[in-house]
């Protein structure tokens, strides 16, 4: 048996299987879990699993349980992740930011695991500088992940299961520029929607025109225009136009809707599986909204293909739209976009 400095007593409990069974519980020589007793005046006050086979770590989590002053309480890497991931659900985030805190957490665990580092606690700064060097992604993938591993931690901070966040001291990415984006010109778009005619059959055409005008004529990202209701399209007086909240930031988007985009969100079929009285212009309301927003990135880059427009994503129409509405004198501060 080993005995810590106080009033612990650390042993191994050997499994039915263990070849030293028969040496007693003081053989430590082995990877059968250990446990530890607490005594008091001679008197046998605990005993409990340290939930381990590694003796370093058993002695550190022995620690603690001699320390009842301190707050600090011991969780592994996937009970903390796992408690981060019910929270974040809980909090009402979107599939696709839960999909990408999982996906950083996910390659962490992994990275952990490699290392043998199993508690929280026994991840330092020297960790992560590790795990961000090895990960071989872009400048603003790794500045994007950065703010996860900062969230994660300050997450267990507040709930009292680190003494200090080892993220807060790590740094983004220097020299990060924001991608150059062009709007589109005139000649550009003519030719995206001269690419939507080449559609093999008429409903693929209409569709594809009217997610294509929706994006130039609203600066709307893939998600909304994916998920775009009937009932967002509305009579102003003698004009049409577009009002809803983003997906993504909830911010409100009231624009006019030209005669173009109408005419070509009228002539949009009833989706493929949904029911008479369907409200949404593309989706059918049953197949997942992650299914929806993938049909029409699809369609948009068949079109910027078949265009030939050079550097041809969904984003430049946001700034294409921006930088017309500046144009004829809106301003920054009083946008009608989100």
């Amino acid at each position: 048996m080993v005995e810590s400095q106080s009033m612990l007593t650390i042993w191994r409990r050997h499994t039915a299987e263990c070849p030293h069974r028969a040496k007693g519980r003081d053989y430590l020589k082995c990877t059968c879990p250990i446990w530890a007793d607490g005594y008091l005046n001679r008197k046998r006050t605990l005993r409990v699993s340290l939930k381990t086979p590694d003796m370093a770590r058993a002695r550190k989590r022995a620690a603690n349980l001699e320390e009842p002053q301190s707050e600090i309480q011991q969780r592994t890497l996937a009970e903390a992740i796992a408690v981060f991931d019910t929270h974040c659900v809980s909090c009402g985030l979107k599939p696709s930011t839960l999909r990408k805190r999982r996906n950083s957490l996910a390659h962490l665990q992994q990275f952990c695991d490699s290392r043998n580092i199993v508690d929280l606690d026994e991840i330092t700064l020297d960790t992560l500088d590790a795990f961000r060097s090895g990960r071989g992604i872009s400048l603003l993938a790794s500045a994007k992940e950065l703010e996860v591993l900062k969230q994660f931690f300050r997450f267990c901070l507040v709930r009292h299961w680190l003494k200090e966040s080892p993220a807060e001291a790590l740094k983004p990415p220097r020299n990060l520029r924001p991608n150059d984006v062009e709007p589109y010109t005139t000649a550009e778009v003519e030719a995206m929607v001269a690419a939507c005619d080449s559609f093999c059959n008429r409903v693929s055409r209409s569709r594809a025109r009217a997610m294509l005008f929706a994006m130039r004529y609203t600066g709307l990202r893939i998600g909304d225009v994916a998920l775009l209701a009937k009932d967002r399209i509305s009579r102003d007086g003698s004009r049409w136009r577009i009002f809803l909240h983003t997906e993504k930031s909830g911010k409100p988007v009231f624009l006019p809707v030209p005669d173009e985009l109408r005419l070509a969100l009228n002539d949009v079929p009833t989706p493929r599986g949904a029911s008479p009285d369907c409200r949404y212009f593309f989706w059918n309301g049953r197949m997942s909204e992650r299914a929806a927003k993938g049909s029409v990135e699809r369609t948009l880059r068949k079109v910027f293909r078949l265009s030939g427009v050079a550097r041809a994503h969904a984003h430049r129409f946001r700034h294409t739209l921006a930088t017309e509405l500046l144009g004829a004198g809106a301003s920054l501060r009083k946008s009608p976009m989100s």
